[in-house]
């Protein structure tokens, strides 16, 4: 069973959106519907010392660390921003690029495998995708328009290549599930799904093959959580994970892929481990602390392994 390690107090006004833990596991990030992100030094978790960005105007929907080869923290939210910051010899981050094309909130964001570059994509309510590459020194940056019509709320890059190209899955509010294959600029559809009756909005590439060579699961709105499983990236094999319990709202694989996380509305978080290519068992249900939660009157809505 999972215990609590550790834990802080947050100067935080609204409810907490996204949390991140960099590389190393020495700076826990959260963003807040206030509008504040906070990064606190995990080894001097002291309200004294934690920092607070404040370029967002509204709620802060995620905060992403890069691998550490680049150093970036960053952030999107409801003021339709992209936001990317980097630290100084003081300790001090600040802005080193700002995006700010999107025409309506920017929902998730996900920087590609490192070993690609500096390159993050940015999903939004306005049905695009950007995607962000840095290129000595200087910020580009490219669009899939009409990605998904009604919003795009999810995406996720696959650590492999194929043919050489980045691969992105993404989910919107067309109840749709696409994958994207291309290069810098240049993006086609390798695979949409049929219609999965319901928003779909979280989404987690396997960061490593299992059983079968590519692996990503979904979560939709109804509740529903499939692991997607394919060989050749064209033809997937859906297993739904727990059917009977409809309460889940967010979905994270182990950092070696070996275990799905599925975070469920009543503040537990579910590990989920597979079998064979059609089953998965549950691993541990006891995690989360509701009394904790309740008395901070704060709801994390985040998986468990951002900091894993």
């Amino acid at each position: 069973m999972l215990s609590i390690a550790s834990s802080f107090e947050t100067i935080h006004k609204g409810q907490i959106l996204s949390t991140d833990i960099d590389y190393y596991n020495k700076y826990v990030c959260t963003s807040s519907a206030d509008g504040v992100i906070q990064i606190t030094d995990s080894e001097n978790p002291d309200l004294y010392s934690v920092v607070q960005l404040q370029e967002h105007v509204g709620p802060v929907w995620q905060v992403m660390f890069s691998h550490p080869k680049f150093g970036f923290l960053a952030s999107c939210g409801t003021d339709c921003k992209l936001i990317i910051r980097k630290t100084n010899n003081e300790g001090d981050w600040k802005v080193a690029y700002q995006y700010d094309g999107h025409k309506s909130s920017t929902t998730s964001i996900d920087w590609a495998p490192y070993k690609c570059g500096a390159i993050i994509a940015c999903s939004s309510a306005d049905g695009c995708i950007s995607i962000h590459t840095l290129n000595n020194n200087e910020w580009s940056v490219s669009k899939i328009p009409n990605a998904h019509s009604n919003g795009v709320n999810c995406i996720s890059w696959s650590n492999e290549l194929l043919n050489s190209n980045l691969l992105l899955v993404s989910g919107g509010n067309d109840n749709k599930i696409k994958i994207w294959e291309g290069q810098i600029g240049f993006w086609n559809v390798m695979y949409e799904s049929d219609n999965q009756l319901s928003t779909i909005k979280d989404i987690s590439w396997s960061p490593t093959p299992g059983l079968y060579k590519h692996v990503f699961a979904s979560c939709a709105s109804n509740g529903r959580v499939f692991v997607w499983g394919s060989d050749d990236y064209r033809d997937w094999v859906q297993t739904e994970i727990d059917p009977e319990n409809l309460q889940k709202q967010k979905i994270s694989f182990s950092r070696f892929g070996t275990v799905l996380s599925v975070t469920m509305n009543s503040y537990a978080v579910q590990l989920w481990k597979q079998i064979d290519k059609q089953t998965w068992m549950c691993m541990d249900r006891s995690i989360s602390d509701k009394k904790t939660f309740d008395r901070q009157n704060k709801n994390i809505n985040q998986d468990i392994f951002a900091a894993i």
